[in-house]
């Protein structure tokens, strides 16, 4: 079994779940991805806020604007039911303004999980967690401890 197909079912809707979710990841979560894989009520529950599918492209955007070269790895992929766990690894060199930060050409790499709920295939609602401190301190946000 690879680390990328962590669980084996033989289901086909948890692998056309787990198929979905490898090709929004092997997309970057580009804004055009997002508009088709996710529910037009999506919701993402990012640390304490709750997100819609708008504010998740939105902040795609301006990812992607910042880092021009971003690139999602799966480095697992875990599937039960409607739920599919994602850890990921995303990198990409920061070319363009992200939140008020210039440009540093710093190489930045961040990881996360993410677990969806996928109905009927789409993806109708994230759960997220980033390592978000790390992450901006490759912006040079805060410094490195």
């Amino acid at each position: 079994m690879s680390s990328e197909d962590t669980v084996e079912t033989g289901n086909p809707s948890t692998e056309n779940n787990k198929a979905l979710i490898r090709q929004v990841v092997e997309k970057a979560w580009k804004p055009s991805v997002i508009k088709e894989v996710c529910a037009s009520d999506y919701v993402i529950h990012f640390g304490r806020e709750t997100l819609t599918r708008d504010d998740l492209i939105e902040f795609m955007s301006m990812l992607h604007s910042a880092l021009m070269d971003l690139r999602f790895t799966a480095d697992d992929i875990i599937a039960e039911g409607d739920k599919v766990v994602t850890r990921w690894t995303a990198s990409g060199t920061h070319q363009g303004v992200f939140q008020g930060i210039q440009p540093t050409g710093n190489h930045v790499v961040f990881t996360g999980i993410t677990i969806s709920r996928i109905e009927n295939g789409i993806i109708v609602e994230d759960w997220e967690e980033v390592d978000q401190l790390n992450f901006t301190q490759q912006f040079g946000v805060f410094p490195e401890v």
